[in-house]
Parts: C-alpha cells; structure tokens; sequence
C-alpha cells in the first residue's frame, strides 16, 4: 500500500512537472513568436466617420490608424459614439476617391501612413552583414550630420516607429527609421521567432554604420519597446559607440525578466511559470524547440537591476504608468539609477500609445530633448 501511494504520489509530482514544463514552453513561445496576422474586418466608412468593431484597442482614446485590405490606410481619431458592439470614430485623414460604404480593414496603432507625411523621404536599402539589405526610411536632410535612428518594437514594422519621428525633424535631426530581422515586414519565409534583440541588434548596428557613412557625426537611438534592448546590445558592441551621443527609449523592455512576471501574472498563473518559460528560452533544446536559431538568455537582458550598466549617455524615458505590457516600475528604477536618465511619465492606456493619447506632450518631450542635446567637448 504505501509502494503504491509513493509510485502514486510519484506519477502525479511528474505530471505536474511536466504541465508546468509545458506551461512554461508555452509562454516562451508566446514570447517571441512572429505576431499572427491582423485579420482584415468588415468596417462602414460613414463620410469623415468610420464604425468598427468594438474592442480593447479601438475603444481607446486618441488617435489610431486602419490599414484597409488594399494597402490603403485611414487615420482615424476620437471616438464619437459606441452602439453595442460597434463604435463610430472620427475620420482624420480619408484618402481622396475612397468611396462610402463597407471596406474590410485591421485596426493598428500605427496612426501615420507613410515617411512622406512626416518630410522628404528617401527609400533606401542598409547593407547587412549577414548578407542583403533591410528597407529603410531616411526623412529630412540626407547631409546633415545629426542622425536619429528610430527602432520599433517586437511584433511591429517600421510604420510604428515613424510615430517619434515628426519631433526629431522638427528638432532639426534627420531621421533613420529601420527594419530588422524576423520584424513584420520580412517575407513570410524569412519570418523567424524574435530573439528578443541578442542576434537583431546587429541590423540596427548596420544602419548606425550607414548613418555614419552618409555622414552622420551625432546619431541618437530612439528606441521604442523591445528596440530599447537592441538600442543597448547595439550600443555595448557597435563598432561606432562613439558615434552615439543620446538615447530616446519609450515603454523600453530593459529588464525581460520583469516582463515575462508581469504577462504570467496578468493571465493568473503561478510565478514559477514565468522562471520556467526563462529556462525553456536559455535552453539549447528549448532554443531547437521554438525555432531559435541559438538560445536566449532573457533573465540577462537587464540594465535595470542586473549585471549590466548602460551606457553614460543623456537617456529620455517615456513611458506610461498604466503600461500593461512592460512595467513602468523598470523605467523608475532605470532612471534612479542612471543619473544621466530623466523620465517623462505619461497617463496612456495600452502600450507605446503615449503618442496616439498625448501627441503634443510626446513631441514636445522629445524634440525638446533633441533640441537641448550636444556633443560634449
């Protein structure tokens, strides 16, 4: 009888091991997995109003923007009125011909349709040394010797890091705005799990090396998201560090170890599913398991409270206390310990809309910040 409670008791210790082993493979891979595709919806465009379907995202304050099924996209602003599960909002910039009636379309944050409205934009391509190049945007002066290389986050494209870039040009920077490896504008065959910036800061480290090229002598990093880990890893082995002279970071992910405790929290799991999904990712068979191409440490991608220091540059946070995603506790502790760093605290729900929610503010922050920044002599 009691070799038969111990087996017992033994089987289910084991069957827990293993749910929480999968649990925790399950949120690892959650973690870096290539965002699935927005799906494409029915939406009324009602004249300068569009209604659409009512969800976390879209019964927002501030203004958004729809990418329609033909590439075309609609910059949508306040909400108006909400009807059941519908809600009617404003319309800010409706392309000309785009007739009334019911368009299918996916709701982003991404409320600037094209570099072009930001300034003069070049389409140019950044040699990588892995081979190939990564599409880029470069908005403003090609000659000028300050540079800000704007870096968007997991899961996103381009399109959501020209959102900082309005302040940088109007603050008298030209603008680099960049893609990487694995981000949502790679072929679907080159579409690989995040990293989380330990192999795509090289990508970004090769633009800082185009910006110097074309004769960029003061580059600042704004980094949105996972960008603010790849912004440090780049800044830790850029083969042009001295080139750097300022950091802008918004909601930045600088302590993935306090990310992954907030996701599990937020979904009522233990704690211990969180250190579990860290091991599976530093893992060689949970590396080959998700689809990595090498593991990844996460715990060590922590200039909050870890090891690593960054760098002694003139930093600016912005970041929402109310983020739900990355914890703005990291930022706080950042900027205490950093002397460098001032941070800007918002109010915005979600994350990385404290430019959709508070547009004046968030420009104001930064081109102030741009505008106030020089190259110590």
């Amino acid at each position: 009888m009691i070799r038969r409670l111990i087996v017992g008791t033994g089987a289910a210790v084991a069957a827990a091991g293993a749910l929480h082993l999968a649990l925790g493979g399950y949120v690892a891979r959650r973690l870096i997995a290539p965002r699935a595709a927005k799906p494409f919806v029915p939406l009324i465009v009602d004249g300068d109003t569009v209604d659409v379907p009512a969800t976390d995202e879209s019964r927002q304050p501030g203004t958004y923007g729809v990418w329609l099924d033909d590439g075309t996209h609609l910059t949508v602003g306040e909400i108006l009125r909400t009807s059941g599960d519908r809600v009617v909002r404003s319309l800010v910039a409706k392309p000309a011909g785009l007739p009334d009636g019911t368009v299918r379309g996916a709701w982003t944050s991404q409320n600037i349709a094209a570099p072009e409205a930001v300034g003069p934009t070049q389409h140019v391509a950044v040699p990588l040394r892995r081979g190939g190049s990564a599409d880029a945007w470069v908005i403003g002066d090609p000659d000028a010797t300050r540079w800000a290389i704007h870096v968007h986050g997991l899961r996103s494209s381009r399109s959501g890091a020209l959102r900082s870039a309005p302040a940088a040009v109007d603050a008298g920077w030209t603008s680099l705005v960049v893609s990487y490896a694995g981000d949502d504008e790679a072929a679907p065959a080159d579409t690989l799990p995040s990293s989380l910036g330990t192999r795509e800061w090289r990508d970004v480290d090769d633009a800082i090396t185009y910006a110097v090229e074309q004769g960029a002598r003061e580059i600042v990093l704004v980094a949105w998201s996972m960008g603010a880990t790849i912004a440090m890893l780049a800044l830790e082995q850029s083969r042009h560090r001295e080139a750097i002279t300022g950091l802008v970071l918004v909601a930045p992910a600088l302590d993935w170890g306090r990310i992954v405790a907030r996701a599990v929290k937020g979904v009522h799991l233990p704690s211990s599913v969180g250190a579990t999904s860290l091991r599976v990712l530093r893992s060689r068979w949970g590396a080959r398991a998700l689809g990595l191409i090498e593991a990844v440490d996460a715990r060590a991608l922590n200039w909050v409270d870890g090891a690593r220091r960054a760098p002694d540059l003139p930093t600016l946070i912005v970041h929402s206390l109310r983020d739900p995603v990355v914890p703005v506790t990291g930022s706080l502790a950042f900027a205490a310990r950093h002397p460098g760093a001032r941070l800007v605290a918002f109010d915005a729900t979600g994350h990385c809309n404290e430019a959709n929610q508070d547009p004046k503010r968030f420009h104001a922050a930064i081109g102030d910040f741009l505008r106030e920044l020089r190259r110590p002599v």
